[in-house]
């Protein structure tokens, strides 16, 4: 056998292996916002736009099982084909900024999901992580209650602590593997599972398996 095609051909075996090991799915959400949520005016590079704070709660029509999420697009508004069954389909993905990261790891696990002022700071502050981690500079900037109500004017003071201690590098009081859940028409959310690990599923646990095992066979081959 030629040596050089049988390299060649095992490293083709182990890089498709190591790709497709890769998470990707798309499921249908249903999202169910919270109608009393706080809302709030954001200046975005010079223009003014009103924003809802909010966790919503999220069914997934596609395995049956439910779950919390932020919202992870400032500028993106909700499809209303995303509140009804079947919802919309989603794309499942990882990749989110050190900033958003250490905001979930620092802040997440002490959060109060039934207060309103810190579940809506913790999504300013979520969105900042996607900017400049500061409500006073960056491209959103001079964020405002609409009504001027404490809830409003304690969210921002709760926005404000949970930044600084992103900025200043605090450190974490748990891991988590964020998911964004991607959609082209619709706002993006964001979900928390904890841990920091995702259990992946059995097509991908033997697409990694096979790929580590090309890589272990080259070894001993070329040994």
């Amino acid at each position: 056998m030629n040596i050089s095609l049988f390299k060649k051909s095992a490293l083709a075996l182990a890089a498709f292996g190591v790709l497709a090991s890769a998470p990707a799915r798309a499921d249908n959400l249903v999202i169910s916002p919270d109608v009393a949520a706080p809302s709030f005016t954001v200046n975005v590079s010079g223009s003014s736009k009103d924003v809802l704070a909010t966790l919503f709660s999220v069914n997934d029509q596609t395995t049956g099982t439910s779950f919390l999420a932020f919202c992870f697009e400032l500028l993106q508004n909700m499809n209303a084909g995303a509140y009804v069954p079947p919802g919309l389909p989603y794309s499942a993905g990882s990749t989110v900024s050190a900033a958003t990261q250490a905001l979930f790891d620092q802040s997440y696990a002490s959060l109060d999901l039934t207060n309103r002022s810190q579940v809506a700071g913790f999504q300013i502050a979520l969105w900042e992580t996607l900017d400049d981690s500061n409500r006073s500079t960056g491209a959103y900037t001079n964020w405002l209650g609409d009504t001027g109500s404490a809830v409003e004017a304690n969210a921002l003071a709760v926005a404000d602590d949970l930044l600084t201690k992103v900025r200043s590098g605090a450190p974490g009081t748990a891991n988590y593997q964020l998911i964004t859940w991607n959609n082209s028409t619709s706002q993006d959310l964001i979900q928390a599972v904890p841990g920091g690990n995702k259990v992946p599923e059995p097509a991908t646990a033997l697409l990694g398996a096979l790929s580590l095992g090309g890589v272990v066979a080259l070894r001993r081959r070329w040994n």
